[in-house]
């Protein structure tokens, strides 16, 4: 009869874990999922084998939104600093992510909640160094199309005639304005 009620026991915390995890998604109701987790997390009963799993998956959302905006990241160090303290209970592999998650959190704080990314940085045109006097070439960082990309045309027999640095295209030598 013990171990009917045992198993009870693990299937409804389980299941409760779930609802936490769901629960922290939403900005609305993260603040009390979270501090519920922070409670239970800080009784070393709930780092045991039976919890392991559904416990790290609650932790793991924890973290992707309680860092974001909107949300609380205090929290979320809370909870992970209750996680921290027993996290010797669990698995190598679910300590350390839980390690790596308490420094993040330490990082986190000491900056004052703020993430500290690099914004991208746009994709600049490269300059082709100009030959025989011409402009520069700009290129752009995608290849163009090949319709775009024509060989010189022949008139007449004779070759196309390039630009040279004496032609003058913005004015024609008949007009005199």
């Amino acid at each position: 009869m013990a171990d009917s009620t045992f198993a009870e026991h693990v299937a409804t915390t389980n299941s409760r874990l779930a609802s936490l995890r769901a629960n922290l998604i939403d900005a609305a109701t993260f603040p009390e999922a979270c501090s519920e987790l922070t409670k239970w997390c800080q009784d070393q009963r709930a780092f045991t084998a039976h919890f392991e799993d559904n416990l790290m998956l609650a932790l793991e959302v924890a973290m992707d939104y309680g860092t974001r905006e909107n949300y609380d990241y205090m929290l979320t160090h809370g909870l992970v600093g209750a996680c921290f303290t027993h996290r010797k209970h669990l698995s190598k592999m679910s300590a350390t992510r839980i390690g790596r998650w308490y420094e993040q959190m330490r990082r986190l704080k000491k900056n004052g909640g703020k993430r500290k990314r690099a914004p991208p940085k746009p994709k600049e045109p490269s300059v082709i160094p100009p030959t025989n006097g011409a402009l520069p070439v700009l290129t752009s960082p995608c290849p163009p199309p090949p319709s775009a990309v024509l060989p010189p045309q022949q008139t007449n027999g004779q070759p196309l005639q390039q630009p040279t640095e004496n032609n003058n295209f913005m004015f024609s030598p008949t007009n005199s304005d």
